[in-house]
């Protein structure tokens, strides 16, 4: 039990320091847009441009940590709520997972499969034999849809779930990334899926 908190706390910390390096990228022109305002506005020189520098960096150093903090404890929450793993990479704009039903029973491919396909955000649904499920999920309120595809192995009991993120989606606290892990976690919540624990070949 120590050593799974231990490494979800170290998840964490990582995922919080990819977001924290996502959102200081989307701030910093706006920091330096300010910081080139205050110096025209107290006149160029040297004590003037220290002080302006030391104080756009903290407020973008401070503003910047709470927005990724919100990102990744939003996508710790996710993941808590949907039984899936939080990931180093929630972040990338692929996620492949390698999921099971809970419970593993008779004709649980076929629950699977009418539980995602009887969802609002699923749409353009095809399907490859008993195998394989392509799909669309839109997982915002708006339009805008991710890339999904399950993988069946009756045998071992699994589903491989792969989803693939598409450009100008907001992602998590509007970081622009996100959106594929977020699309998971949904997907896993709806269907009854939940980590193997096992990374996917």
């Amino acid at each position: 039990m120590k050593a799974n908190r231990r490494t979800t706390r170290e998840t964490l910390t990582r995922l919080l320091v990819a977001c924290w390096g996502t959102v200081a990228g989307r701030c910093l022109p706006l920091a330096l847009t300010t910081l080139l305002i205050g110096l025209v506005d107290d006149g160029i020189s040297w004590p003037a441009l220290a002080q302006e520098i030391a104080g756009t960096v903290l407020v973008w150093a401070v503003v910047s940590f709470v927005f990724a903090a919100v990102a990744a404890l939003l996508l710790r929450r996710r993941a808590r709520t949907s039984g899936l793993s939080l990931r180093d990479d929630a972040l990338g704009e692929r996620q492949r997972l390698l999921l099971r039903p809970m419970p593993l029973a008779d004709g649980w491919r076929e629950r699977v499969r009418a539980e995602l396909t009887s969802s609002q955000r699923v749409f353009l649904v095809a399907e490859k034999g008993d195998e394989e499920i392509h799909f669309r999920w839109r997982p915002g309120r708006g339009d805008r849809s991710v890339w999904g595809s399950m993988a069946f192995d009756a045998t071992a009991g699994t589903v491989l779930l792969d989803v693939r993120e598409q450009e100008g989606l907001p992602g998590v606290a509007g970081l622009g990334k996100g959106s594929a892990f977020a699309a998971a976690c949904q997907i896993a919540r709806v269907t009854g899926l939940e980590s193997t624990g096992t990374a996917p070949a």
